[in-house]
């Protein structure tokens, strides 16, 4: 039975709930919605299939991409949760687009997007002990003149993050839409935007649910949709 649900979704990039239902319809018609759900949850955890957004699937093993977070930023994310316990914040890397981009950066940035109205404090806390600490929201400077530097940023609320050995870190949906849309990554959002998302799709389980509704809260929907639709015509 797996061998033909995989030759029956083998030419679909992706497919939904309803899609999996008429499949198994066709091999037993009064099979129930509530066991093929406990079928698909069963192919999900042997790697049959992957979860890409609320109710969508595709053909292969899930596979979320891991942070490789620096000894520099972990060491300042723990303080920051020592120091600011009840703060929603997260850590990322500049550098982790050399996982998905064709120009390799040599350099790295390091980000910390925290809920906006304590952008002020983490400033002044993280500047206690690193002079190379700038807030985007004081000023706005092309990302290859911020090389070396702490990034403070405004967090926008509900953005997608992820927790790697109890850091909070930002999810590679979240980092794709802030690639895409902030001003900072302008040096980004040219023809590399389109290889970057494609290198992204292909090598990693994305959730593009939880792109688009991250974009939306930016009032970005329409713009990552469009970078999603392009890709997919490739």
């Amino acid at each position: 039975m797996k061998d033909t649900l995989v030759g029956y979704f083998s030419q679909k990039d992706t497919f939904d709930i309803s899609d999996v239902f008429r499949f198994y319809v066709r091999q037993e018609p009064e099979i129930s919605r509530t066991t093929v759900n406990w079928r698909i949850h069963a192919l999900v955890q042997k790697g049959v299939i992957q979860r890409v957004g609320r109710g969508f699937y595709r053909l292969g093993k899930t596979n979320q991409f891991q942070h490789d977070l620096s000894p520099q930023i972990r060491k300042m994310a723990r303080s920051i949760k020592k120091k600011f316990p009840y703060t929603n914040f997260c850590v990322w890397e500049l550098a982790v687009v050399n996982h998905f981009g064709h120009n390799l950066i040599n350099s790295n940035t390091l980000f910390v997007d925290v809920e906006r109205d304590a952008t002020d404090a983490f400033y002044y806390k993280l500047k206690e002990k690193n002079r190379h600490v700038v807030s985007i929201q004081k000023t706005y400077d092309d990302i290859s003149e911020l090389s070396g530097c702490v990034c403070i940023r405004p967090l926008v609320s509900c953005a997608p993050i992820r927790e790697t050995d109890q850091i909070p870190v930002a999810s590679l949906e979240k980092i794709l839409v802030d690639l895409a849309t902030d001003k900072v990554f302008f040096p980004f959002q040219g023809n590399e935007i389109f290889s970057i998302y494609h290198t992204a799709f292909e090598k990693y389980t994305i959730n593009k649910s939880s792109m688009l509704r991250y974009a939306a809260r930016k009032e970005k929907r329409a713009a990552i949709q469009e970078i999603i639709n392009s890709i997919n015509r490739q």
